[in-house]
């Protein structure tokens, strides 16, 4: 009867670590339990799919712990351990969605390759946040539950029995096991392929539909889980590579544009250009918009993490009257945008590669992999592809990249002269080998009028360097600063430690994340740093002549699924939420050499380009603007975005997360029942030629060369 009282507590035991572990899984695949991650459907096959898959690697570790073990204690032990080690995982795992919003995969620990000066305490920060506040303790339940067990059953002395190993069982449970694996794995790479071949989009469709267990472990034993693009694109021959990329190459005289029909050209006339476009005479060459700023400099601002919704935040803050220093920041962006041509509706095409991946676009027009960080994956295949740096360099311009970052942050100091082509890269060794602080960290602090501390150069000192810099050079320049202060988790704020917004008590804040508070205190401070680049110390000038300045934020902020409902009190709902997140800021001003607007304590000068975009745009469209308003030599190569200045309708496509962007609706492409406004309704054919695209833009990268190698195809069979 003892006997049998032991064998029914360690089934008892066993039926909890296979339970427990299995459910433990819905607390990274489903989005009522991990609001970070962007889904695909929950279907019922997929489903079963995962249950099988999830528990043929439950099975497996028990029956791998009894073949080990004979001592019922020794065994419940290692259960435990395991699920321990099972559970911190999940934990990660969903700390990598927080960031990301999508699941992890062994190619995203390249990113772990970059400096974590600035980063690692906040990261510690953010992890024991989502552990507390957001209930992810909760991941740990089996841990504890089975410890617990354990702990009751050791001091009723009911974990002393000794079991003897039974080969034909474990012969019969492996056998069983690897029915189920097969069975699983293999319905999991048939519906893949038929669901949305994206390889960016694997983890997240393998956790959910063959099993968070079979996938990490297939991952953790070099299991190789690429598509072969070429097989699904039908490339047999160079005339198939040629259709396929002149479908959406958009350097061409002639082209008709899929979402309207109407024929566009690469030399964008007055006639096809957006309805409130104003060109000033001093820069207009007719009806012709190609090439009207040809031979004039470029500044090219990188501006991290800025999103659009900020803006309007900001907005609805001023009109309450109750901080001067939001007022005059809001004042400030109606200015230079009054000066400036602005891109209302413009969204970011990043991948796991976030800042980097914002570069890539905007600087070479190639939407990123997604899952991938090119930077990184340089290492290894050094890809050849067209850029605007190269572009410059050959107009015999000065090209320049300035960050007030590690040179080795995102692999850049190899990135940057060897791919993009820049002349020099400023960083901040360069700028602390000159004399620069970084423990003053600001020019000054806006409020208390003392100095700040943070990990980087100042964005300040960065835009005055640009001037410095700009103002002594006798060659024309192209240069491309980058800020950094306003990174997430947006630490190291000028006005962290100010109430900038009196009408949000504690109590008020105490909804929404800390990080959400700390990214709208440097609401202002974004609209400082672009204030910096034209206005100095005491008000003075300091506009480069001839220069055109290009503005466009990286990524968005990434905030967390329901503050933004919160701040601005709107119910939105989710996707409408990843909208806003992913919708950024963008803007070309223009200035002219001699003719100055006032505004009160400051002037900016007046702008010979304005007007407003409210079509859909993203990155690579910048990429295209800037080859055709500069009159790049770019025959013969390829882009795929549309000119920022026209009226042709376009798409963005988020790399990342598979979100497609459209000027009636927004989309998810791993569920297009996911649509905002939820009245729309995706158009199958829009899906499949948007598919299609972003197979196209992967297969891109999938050789170092193979950019040159579509070019010569389209040479050759189109002429």
């Amino acid at each position: 009867m003892e006997t049998n009282n032991k064998k029914n507590i360690y089934i008892i035991f066993v039926s909890l670590f296979v339970i427990l572990n299995w459910l433990n899984t819905y607390f990274l695949t489903t989005q009522t339990l991990n609001k970070y991650i962007a889904p695909f459907k929950h279907t019922f096959l997929g489903d079963l799919n995962a249950f099988i898959g999830n528990m043929a690697i439950i099975f497996l570790v028990v029956f791998i712990t009894h073949r080990i073990f004979k001592h019922m204690r020794n065994r419940m032990l290692f259960l435990i351990t395991v699920t321990l080690v099972v559970n911190f995982i999940l934990f990660a795992l969903g700390v990598f969605t927080l960031f990301f919003g999508t699941s992890f995969s062994g190619e995203a620990f390249i990113i772990f390759n970059n400096p974590a000066e600035g980063f690692a305490s906040s990261t510690l920060r953010e992890i024991f946040h989502e552990l507390v506040q957001y209930y992810r303790i909760v991941v740990f339940i089996p841990f504890f539950t089975l410890l617990g067990y354990f702990i009751w059953a050791w001091r009723k002395k009911y974990i002393h029995a000794i079991y003897p190993r039974n080969n034909k069982h474990f012969l019969i449970g492996v056998l069983a096991i690897s029915i189920m694996w097969f069975f699983s794995s293999s319905t999991f790479i048939r519906r893949f392929r038929e669901d949305l071949p994206i390889e960016s989009t694997i983890p997240t469709y393998a956790v959910q539909n063959y099993g968070l267990y079979p996938y990490y472990l297939g991952e953790l034993v070099g299991v190789n889980y690429h598509i072969d693009l070429k097989s699904i694109l039908e490339i047999d021959t160079e005339e198939d590579l040629a259709n396929l990329y002149q479908t959406y190459n958009k350097n061409q005289s002639s082209y008709v544009n899929y979402f309207n029909g109407k024929t566009y050209s690469n030399r964008l006339t007055t006639d096809q250009a957006t309805s409130d476009l104003y060109v000033d005479s001093e820069i207009a060459d007719g009806n012709n918009l190609h090439g009207i700023l040809e031979d004039k400099n470029l500044v090219l601002i990188h501006l991290e993490s800025l999103n659009y919704f900020l803006l309007e935040f900001m907005e609805k803050e001023a009109a309450k009257g109750n901080s001067e220093i939001v007022e005059e920041a809001v004042d400030f962006m109606h200015n230079i945008f009054e000066q400036s041509f602005v891109f209302e509706n413009i969204y970011n095409n990043v991948g796991m590669g976030v800042s980097s991946d914002g570069e890539l676009s905007v600087l070479t027009g190639v939407n990123p992999h997604g899952q991938q960080t090119l930077y990184w994956k340089y290492n290894d295949m050094p890809y050849e592809l067209d850029s605007l740096p190269n572009y410059f360099n050959q107009k015999d311009y000065d090209t320049d990249v300035i960050h007030g970052d590690a040179a080795a942050f995102y692999n850049r100091d190899v990135v940057y002269p060897n791919m993009y082509g820049f002349d020099t890269y400023y960083s901040i060794e360069d700028f602390i080998e000159n004399g620069t602080n970084i423990d003053q960290g600001y020019l000054y602090d806006m409020v208390n009028d003392s100095y700040l501390w943070s990990p980087w150069v100042s964005d300040y000192e960065l835009a005055d360097y640009v001037y410095q810099t700009g103002s002594t050079k006798t060659n024309p320049f192209f240069m491309f600063p980058i800020t950094m202060m306003g990174h997430t988790p947006f630490d190291f704020g000028p006005y962290e430690d100010f109430d900038l917004y009196p009408d949000y008590d504690a109590t008020a804040f105490g909804d929404i994340f800390g990080i959400t508070k700390r990214y709208i205190n440097y609401g202002p401070y974004y609209m400082d740093i672009i204030k910096r680049f034209f206005v100095g110390d005491g008000n003075t000038d300091q506009t480069l002549d001839d220069t055109v300045y290009i503005f466009y934020s990286d990524h968005g902020s990434d905030l967390k699924s329901g503050n933004l409902s919160t701040i601005m009190d709107v119910d939105y709902n989710i996707l409408n939420e990843r909208q806003m997140l992913e919708h950024i800021v963008s803007f070309i001003y223009v200035p002219s050499n001699d003719t100055y607007v006032d505004y009160g304590d400051y002037q900016l000068r007046k702008g010979l380009l304005t007007g407003t975009q409210p079509l859909v745009r993203s990155e690579i469209d910048l990429y295209r603007t800037i080859v055709e308003l500069f009159n790049l030599d770019a025959d013969g190569d390829l882009y795929f975005g549309v000119n920022g200045l026209s009226d042709e309708p376009t798409f963005s496509i988020n790399n990342r997360l598979e979100d497609v962007v459209l000027d009636d609706y927004f989309f998810s492409m791993r569920d297009i029942n996911q649509v905002y406004p939820t009245n729309q309704e995706v158009d199958l054919d829009t899906y499949e030629y948007i598919l299609k695209y972003k197979l196209a833009a992967d297969y891109m990268l999938t050789e170092k060369d193979m950019q040159g190698q579509v070019k010569e195809a389209i040479s050759n069979v189109f002429g």
